[in-house]
């Protein structure tokens, strides 16, 4: 940026009436970098509309009518959609506008197209984010900075601590109800070939939750609550988290499971591996008959076990996902944008 013209920083979205991973690692970009700098959120709808579970203060809210009021700034933008419009902004002259683009999925299709958009500052969120850039999109590694998301730490997630009672097992399942994530799946493969002793339930909307709540039996092993405004709550409460999904990025709910300790239950998609190493702190299971067994299993674990994989959990999110890293890591790379 030009010397003597002070920094302004946009994270623009233009789902903010939704509440997915996407919006979440946004309003923690917009926490970290928003000590000395001037920081907004930027959505295309009303403020009236935008979800009020983001709880996105009006203050710090700015509806994108005139793209201009981006001149002397650093634009972070969250979907691939909306590169054309930075590239035409950033070179437009005089306009003075930076773009950092946040990689939050592995994306294909558009292979060309994306490539020549690309700016020259992308955030990926994992390992298999950064393969997706450079294996199928051929971006240079120079312009990718890999920065994890992370979770905020909350006193009742510190004090969280749970009796594991072998015979009445909780697992949570917190996601969007929709086809990637797999829910009516799950369901449709284990009904009636899970053990009786285990439970999942199921917190979240989404397209596929009428579908869902008609294949969960009120008081039986599956169970579908709904949209839950405190998740880390609702894991403590749980014995362990699972998560199944078609493919991921990097999913804060099992970032947050890492952090209450709760052990985890997932396939290698996406960077789960980055959060979830096999045997530590969950189990990794990549097909329908492995998870049936896997969890058919859980009965036979030990309480010694269960808080060996919980403390490994919190050790891998206080090594790699605190906020605190996070703030350090996009800080730097705003600071060396030019």
């Amino acid at each position: 940026m030009k010397k003597g013209i002070k920094r302004k920083i946009y994270n623009l979205n233009s789902e903010l009436y939704k509440v997915t991973g996407i919006q979440r690692v946004l309003l923690d970009i917009h926490e970290a970098l928003k000590t000395g700098l001037e920081t907004k959120i930027v959505g295309t709808i009303p403020y009236r509309k935008v979800n009020r579970a983001l709880d996105i203060d009006r203050k710090d809210y700015v509806r994108l009518r005139n793209p201009f009021v981006f001149r002397n700034s650093v634009v972070v933008i969250h979907e691939r959609r909306l590169l054309p419009l930075m590239w035409v902004l950033t070179h437009i002259p005089g306009l003075n506008i930076r773009c950092v683009y946040v990689h939050h999925n592995e994306l294909y299709g558009n292979k060309k197209l994306s490539r020549s958009l690309f700016p020259k500052n992308i955030v990926a969120i994992s390992d298999a984010g950064i393969r997706n850039l450079t294996g199928y999109f051929g971006v240079a590694e120079e312009k990718i900075t890999k920065i994890h998301n992370c979770v905020r730490e909350t006193w009742h997630v510190k004090a969280c601590s749970r009796h594991f009672n072998p015979d009445d097992i909780k697992i949570l399942y917190p996601a969007r109800i929709n086809s990637v994530k797999q829910q009516v799946e799950i369901v449709k493969n284990l009904q009636g070939r899970l053990d009786s002793r285990i439970k999942i339930l199921f917190a979240g909307i989404g397209p596929m939750y009428d579908e869902l709540k008609s294949l969960c039996n009120d008081g039986g092993q599956f169970e579908a609550l709904g949209f839950c405004s405190d998740i880390p709550e609702l894991m403590c409460k749980c014995d362990f988290m699972m998560l199944f999904s078609q493919h991921e990025g990097l999913p804060i709910s099992l970032i947050e499971a890492a952090q209450s300790g709760t052990p985890i239950i997932c396939n290698d998609v996406g960077g789960n591996m980055e959060i979830v190493h096999d045997g530590e702190n969950g189990f990794v299971v990549n097909d329908w008959d492995s998870l049936l067994s896997t969890l058919n299993s859980l009965p036979l674990i030990k309480s010694a076990d269960i808080a060996r994989m919980s403390e490994a959990g919190r050790n891998i999110y206080l090594n790699n996902f605190k906020f605190d890293i996070f703030k350090r890591n996009y800080s730097q790379l705003i600071k060396s944008i030019k």
